[in-house]
């Protein structure tokens, strides 16, 4: 068996310093897992930075007792942060020329590190912004109902790794080749420091509805419009979502419809096929979440996050943007009662 080393080079034969940032929060079970991984990597690197918004700041002896191998190149931070504001605390703290990005629930095959690594090295120019590898234990299923409904309502779902008219991206995961895509998901992605020099993540997203859902997306969608992203079905990881720490239907739908409202008004053009996408695609999550489901906590979070947003944009903005705004509002709930 090979010993795993830390040392990669750069196109001048320099070292590429490597550092992964973990968000977590009272999972310690699941990061264990994950850390369990990163210690076995062919590739090790160079720091591992947590950042820790735990109710009880125990992580530290925990780790020392289950992981020792891990705690020489751990850095633990503990701080009080949403999602996206840990990331952005990581990437300050850190020090690598290659910073990759983990959720706590995810378990990494032993070549992860280094398969990316090798996409990042063999990009001479520096062309490629951000990478990330494949998830090998999703479900792929493009004939259930779930999925014909995704895709006739332009919400998420497995594509090209485009993004949609509506502002909800495709994922590529299961594809076997190395391929260009506009999406990196969050639980697994990789940037080079230049790219986070240039770009941060959403910290609103967190701060307005309380859970930073489809900030991966917005920062995919961000920077894919000036750097190449890349997905390699070489590097592999499993990801096994933890349903601790995870809020309730009703506030994930709010949080979800929130979210999509802030980041199609931010990131995409006003054209009327987007439009109409976006449209589109909310009148579909209440039509499957609530109608076809019968979630009555699907419903409530949906009227929630609309009007959670119609709020915000009525605090915030002038009167012609509050006018704007509020026909859509307006046509979005005439749009639910006449179908």
């Amino acid at each position: 068996m090979e010993t795993p080393n830390n040392s990669s080079s750069g196109a001048c034969g320099t070292e590429v310093r490597i550092s992964v940032l973990i968000p977590t929060k009272d999972r310690i079970s699941d990061i264990c897992q994950c850390l369990d991984s990163i210690a076995r990597q062919s590739l090790l690197p160079h720091e591992v930075i947590i950042i820790d918004s735990s109710e009880k700041a125990y992580l530290d002896s925990v780790l020392k007792e289950k992981i020792p191998a891990i705690m020489p190149l751990v850095k633990l931070v503990y701080v009080k942060a949403s999602l996206s504001e840990a990331r952005n605390i990581g990437v300050r703290r850190s020090s690598g020329d290659i910073l990759f990005f983990f959720d706590d629930d995810v378990v990494l095959d032993t070549d992860y590190i280094k398969q990316v690594m090798n996409v990042f090295t063999n990009d001479r120019e520096g062309r490629i912004g951000g990478v990330m590898g494949d998830i090998i234990n999703v479900n792929r299923d493009l004939t259930s109902l779930a999925s014909v409904m995704r895709r006739l309502f332009f919400w998420d779902h497995f594509g090209d790794g485009k993004f949609l008219p509506s502002g909800l991206p495709t994922y590529v995961h299961g594809h076997e080749k190395i391929t260009q895509t506009e999406f990196l998901s969050g639980c697994m992605s990789a940037y080079r420091r230049k790219v986070m020099k240039e770009f941060a993540f959403d910290e609103n997203l967190g701060r307005l509805s309380g859970y930073c859902y489809l900030e991966d997306a917005d920062m995919s969608y961000r920077v894919s419009r000036k750097y190449t992203l890349i997905y390699t079905p070489l590097a592999k990881l499993e990801h096994h979502p933890s349903t601790k720490s995870r809020v309730d239907r009703c506030n994930v739908t709010k949080q979800l419809v929130f979210n999509h409202f802030y980041l199609f008004k931010k990131n995409m053009p006003k054209r009327l096929s987007t439009v109409f996408s976006f449209y589109l695609s909310l009148f579909g999550y209440f039509f499957f979440t609530g109608l076809f489901q019968g979630s009555a906590q699907g419903i409530i979070g949906w009227f929630n996050g609309t009007v959670l947003w119609a709020r915000e944009v009525f605090i915030h903005t002038n009167q012609n943007n509050m006018f704007t705004s509020a026909k859509m509002f307006v046509s979005i709930l005439t749009c639910c009662l006449v179908k």
